[in-house]
């Protein structure tokens, strides 16, 4: 008599019992990420005299300060700290980072101040040097499924009639600690494709009949608009912003636009980080 079927039977039994109680990656399950935030004011007036112009710089500045792994997580400090600051900050702690970005522009200003009273014979002689101001904050904005998507807001002014405010934004793959390009998301072709949907939003959203209404409206170059890598994902859309002055005069606000990834199911890449999104 053989045994061996049953056997068989039993070890398959366990087997399946064993992979089917295998925890499984939840898109929506946060990725255990922990941040800290530091907040700092520095301001300087000119000889140090109250009475002279001035800069001032204010920063918030979040970070992750805990994740299971550490070699991830200082790849996730390195992102933030040059995505916030620039690639030169890399490799410093945020502490210090910040107390060397607030340096830097300090010495900076007083040398634009040199500059000035240099060449002041070019200026008007009741012409006063300005004050400068910048402020720089940034917002985690989706952190779940293996994706981390934050974003930096940057005011500055450094005189002139107006400030200048800018959105940048970034998206990491957090396993394997790298940000996420647009050629990973997408297949080849993309481009044109995007630049429809980029077309007919603000078609839409301005209640314009032609590409000419939207020219009349402030927008420029709209034919030839094309994805510019600054977006965020979350679980439901890829969110593309334009700042004043890339397609739009800087009288109007920032081009937000929101693609959701079942309405361009097919231009995503089937192992990229939003297919586990994208229903099937």
């Amino acid at each position: 008599m053989k045994y061996f079927p049953l056997y068989s039977g039993i070890l398959l039994f366990v087997a399946a019992g064993m992979f089917s109680c295998r925890p499984q990656e939840s898109p929506s399950a946060d990725n255990g990420i922990e941040f800290d935030t530091i907040r700092s004011v520095r301001n300087y007036h000119l000889d140090n005299d109250s009475t002279q112009p001035s800069c001032n710089l204010r920063l918030t500045f979040v970070y992750p300060s805990q994740y299971k792994d550490e070699t991830v997580l200082k790849s996730l400090q390195d992102i933030f700290i040059a995505s916030f600051f620039d690639e030169s900050y890399v490799g410093l702690t945020p502490q210090k980072a910040i107390e060397n970005y607030e340096n830097n522009y300090v010495e900076s200003y007083k040398e634009d101040a040199r500059i000035f009273s240099r060449d002041k014979y070019e200026h008007d002689e009741t012409e006063m040097y300005s004050s400068y101001y910048e402020i720089d904050n940034n917002t985690i904005i989706f952190n779940q499924g293996g994706i981390l998507s934050f974003q930096i807001n940057q005011t500055n002014y450094k005189g002139g009639a107006s400030s200048y405010d800018f959105f940048k934004n970034y998206t990491i793959d957090v396993k394997n600690a790298r940000l996420v390009l647009e050629d990973d998301l997408f297949v080849d072709g993309y481009e044109k494709a995007l630049n429809s949907i980029f077309r007919d939003h603000l078609l839409k959203e301005n209640k314009a009949k032609s590409v000419y209404d939207l020219e009349n409206l402030g927008y420029f170059g709209i034919e030839e608009m094309i994805p510019n890598g600054n977006f965020i994902l979350d679980d439901n859309n890829i969110t593309y912003i334009f700042n004043r002055g890339e397609y739009s005069g800087y009288k109007i606000e920032p081009i937000t636009i929101p693609i959701a990834y079942k309405d361009i199911k097919p231009l995503i890449k089937e192992e990229s980080v939003i297919s586990k999104f994208v229903s099937t």
